[in-house]
């Protein structure tokens, strides 16, 4: 009863239908595992090997999904993150690996260990292509997995979804209770009993936290957001061949035979072309058109009249920085040739100012030359009766000359 109360006491990301088979198998208390084995039709080996064509690596994902390999999983035809863990890392750091194709049909399984996986597969993008193959289910902890690859293709009869978390818990009327077990006074919730409120909702709330780590990170893996898994990915539901690429579970229906093709080939498959490894190709040879003022206003007005008025504002300061300066007193006309005729920058236009002569003042006309020679007239007011007389007006403008 110990495999039983293992799976009784973990939480699993595996289809229903799944869980309960491995419940049946490990509830058998009698039978041999060979005996298991030969019901269930399978040999008493662990399946899981790495197939290499032409430089790509196929590795199998297939059956339930268990964190170690042993008996069990051998026998129940099950599959251990432990083993793929491994084949993959062999796969990736092998130079002559183009690229490797995880060959998925599990309907998942446990879910501790799941989540290194998935971030291990996650972590190898950009160094080779990795490409999930749903060449059957790839539901619940299994499309965890399938998330973390630059690409998932489909067949068109693959189940992709399943996404959340289940709990199956003994309760203390389980064939088990016959033991007694004491708990410490100071841990009440050490050992819960889901048939209570108060159980159920702590146990409730441990699966919750799981799940969310789930979508977040299926959410990551996918370029989605949380909200978007949880809205269009199935609610836990599972989505068939191309009703899954239009969710967004999967990128394209494809064959397992013409992914090595691909991946096998010298020329660029979809993949290596697409913007996971986009940093890795050759800078573009073909000549940019050069951009042209015209060009400029049309596809950036914004921009063109941003700068425009900096540059009004920058030229007005240079123009008063010169034509104001102490520098410029005595040499306006040469302080006006630089300020509005050169592009000459402020601070050297008043070096030069300092080092040029003063302007000497000259008077251009004789009557300019008469007028700098007379003294002011002296004309004093008139009285208030004379004001509007205009003979005494002019008499004092002639007295004046």
């Amino acid at each position: 009863m110990r495999i039983w109360n293992r799976i009784a006491g973990e939480p699993w990301a595996i289809t229903e239908t799944a869980l309960h088979t491995i419940l049946e198998i490990a509830a058998r208390e009698n039978e041999s595992p060979q005996a298991v084995a030969a019901k269930l039709g399978r040999n008493l080996q662990n399946t899981y090997s790495v197939m290499e064509r032409d430089g790509v690596a196929v590795i199998p994902v297939t059956g339930p999904l268990f964190r170690y390999a042993n008996l069990f999983t051998m026998i129940s035809g099950a599959s251990s993150y432990e083993l793929i863990a491994r084949d993959f890392t062999t796969a990736l750091e092998n130079p002559q690996i183009k690229g490797i194709i995880l060959d998925i049909d599990s309907p998942g399984g446990e879910v501790n260990g799941v989540s290194e996986l998935s971030n291990m597969v996650f972590a190898a993008r950009g160094k080779k292509p990795v490409v999930a193959y749903a060449s059957g289910d790839a539901a619940s902890g299994a499309y965890w997995i399938a998330s973390a690859a630059d690409e998932i293709v489909v067949s068109e009869t693959s189940a992709l979804g399943s996404i959340g978390v289940v709990g199956m818990y003994q309760g203390k009327s389980g064939k088990s209770a016959e033991a007694v077990e004491i708990v410490s006074s100071q841990s009440p919730h050490k050992r819960l009993d889901p048939a209570t409120d108060d159980g159920r909702s702590r146990l409730q709330v441990r699966i919750d936290s799981m799940a969310d780590v789930f979508i977040e990170t299926i959410a990551r893996n996918r370029n989605v957001s949380a909200e978007n898994v949880q809205n269009h990915y199935g609610g836990g539901d599972v989505m068939i061949g191309a009703k899954a690429v239009s969710a967004g579970l999967a990128d394209r229906i494809g064959s397992l035979e013409g992914l090595i093709a691909e991946l096998s080939s010298p020329q660029k498959s979809p993949l290596t072309e697409g913007f996971l490894n986009a940093q890795n190709q050759p800078p573009s040879t073909q000549e940019k058109k050069p951009m042209d003022i015209e060009t400029l206003k049309k596809d950036h007005p914004d921009l063109v009249a941003t700068l425009m008025r900096e540059g009004a504002s920058a030229e007005k300061t240079r123009l008063n920085d010169i034509l104001c300066s102490e520098e410029a007193k005595g040499r306006e006309k040469l302080a006006k040739e630089m300020a509005l005729n050169t592009d000459i920058h402020a601070g050297e236009a008043r070096q030069l100012l300092a080092c040029a002569p003063v302007e000497e003042s000259k008077t251009t006309t004789s009557f300019e030359k008469i007028m700098s020679s007379m003294p002011n007239p002296a004309i004093t007011p008139a009285s208030d009766d004379a004001v509007n007389d205009v003979d005494a007006v002019a008499s004092r403008i002639a007295a004046a000359v």
